[in-house]
């Protein structure tokens, strides 16, 4: 199996990169998952003018990390998917992110979704990105934390208690069938809820990865002959 990359398009705190690592690995079934971080990247995503900055690294970076490390696919891990079409025309290997993998796998286990963030200012963008997957129509509620993703950090569990009220207000209110996490700082908290509440939770990392992987697997690359066709 071809290794996968799993790029946090942010600076990360210390450790992070090392546990991300071997929780993707484990649930890829020992895959080769590398997992980086951009040193000199923005603290989080929150703001749209950090995409900037995030992106341009990431075009950097990544063909050569790509190339030195034979890594068959990528994954971009924010909900917000920065750079999906920009690093789809500069690189060779499938590009995914994590919220387009998210959805895409979300519905093939429930037809009512409910996607949760930590702040309403992140909706807008998200749900744009939802719509132009063509699944807006499966996407029964978004509800938000009120968390930065700093604050999910620095009091996990908190976080998680949080996440856990409004994943069962949504299961009973607005009838959501599954649940999907929308921040990558959330992941690692699916397993433990999907218990709680009983219906599906998506791991926005998990889903990125296992989507790469499985595009990798299968030997299938980005299109160059229309809108990813590359420069030169």
């Amino acid at each position: 199996m071809a290794a996968v990359l799993h790029v946090i398009p942010v600076r990360t705190r210390r450790g992070r990169l090392e546990r991300e690592r071997e929780r993707l690995a484990a649930l890829a079934g020992g895959a080769d998952v590398h997992v980086i971080d951009l040193p000199d990247g923005p603290r989080d995503l929150e703001y749209f003018v950090d995409d900037h900055a995030a992106v341009g690294q990431m075009l950097h970076i990544l063909p050569g990390y790509a190339a030195a490390h034979a890594i068959g696919a990528v994954s971009v891990g924010c909900f917000y998917d920065p750079g999906l079409w920009e690093l789809r025309e500069a690189l060779d290997i499938q590009v995914v992110g994590i919220g387009e993998a998210s959805v895409i796998l979300a519905g093939a286990v429930a037809s009512r979704l409910a996607i949760l963030v930590g702040g309403w200012k992140w909706v807008p963008k998200m749900e744009e990105n939802v719509r132009a997957l063509g699944l807006a129509h499966r996407v029964c509620a978004w509800r938000s934390i009120d968390r930065s993703v700093q604050a999910m950090q620095d009091d996990p569990e908190d976080s998680h208690q949080t996440v856990r009220r409004e994943a069962l207000a949504t299961r009973d209110d607005d009838h959501a069938e599954a649940v999907i996490l929308g921040c990558g700082a959330l992941a690692g908290m699916a397993e433990r809820l999907q218990g709680e509440l009983g219906i599906p939770v998506i791991d926005p990392a998990a889903a990125g990865v296992l989507l790469a992987a499985a595009l990798a697997s299968l030997g299938l690359r980005t299109s160059k002959i229309g809108g990813y066709r590359s420069k030169g």
